[in-house]
């Protein structure tokens, strides 16, 4: 690790031709022997292939909870316990839109933000705008094997308002 003081050194001096002094007794960054007040992010795995299959995983979702889909598209992508509560909730929705008047207004995708929590797990956050309301949806995916005992990401957790 490089210290403050050979840093400094290597840096040019600025162009308004003042001249950097150099400490002799400097310390080196991070300070040796204390823990840091935030914690350093760390990469785990590689989000960038998870990425697209989110951003299409997501786009789906917000088209189910729009009335622009059908649930049943998304069981393969969810695990069981899941699906049934988006169905049920889905259900519920649907009672209440009957009380409200109105047409079928296209839902998007603004945003995904993927966070790989550990190599097994990733979390994604997204943001949708439907009827002129941004909402936030939340997915928790973790591989889980297939009838055929291929593994493949699935949604194990869903929240959204």
């Amino acid at each position: 690790m490089k210290t403050a003081h050979a840093l400094a050194a290597a840096r040019p001096a600025p162009s308004w031709g003042s001249t950097i002094e150099v400490i002799d007794t400097q310390i080196p960054l991070p300070f040796p022997g204390i823990a840091p007040v935030l914690p350093v992010p760390i990469e785990r795995g590689d989000a960038g292939a998870l990425r697209h299959r989110c951003a299409r995983f997501m786009q789906a979702l917000i088209e189910v909870l729009s009335g622009e889909r059908p649930a049943r598209q998304m069981a393969a992508w969810m695990s069981p316990d899941v699906y049934t509560d988006l169905q049920r909730r889905l259900h519920l929705s649907a009672q209440a839109a009957v009380a409200r008047s109105g047409g079928r207004s296209a839902a998007r995708l603004v945003s995904v933000h993927v966070s790989m929590v550990d190599d097994q797990v990733a979390e994604v956050a997204a943001r949708m705008v439907h009827r002129n309301r941004s909402r936030a949806i939340a997915v928790r995916l973790e591989p889980q094997p297939t009838h055929r005992g291929e593994m493949v990401w699935r949604c194990t957790a869903l929240e959204w308002a």
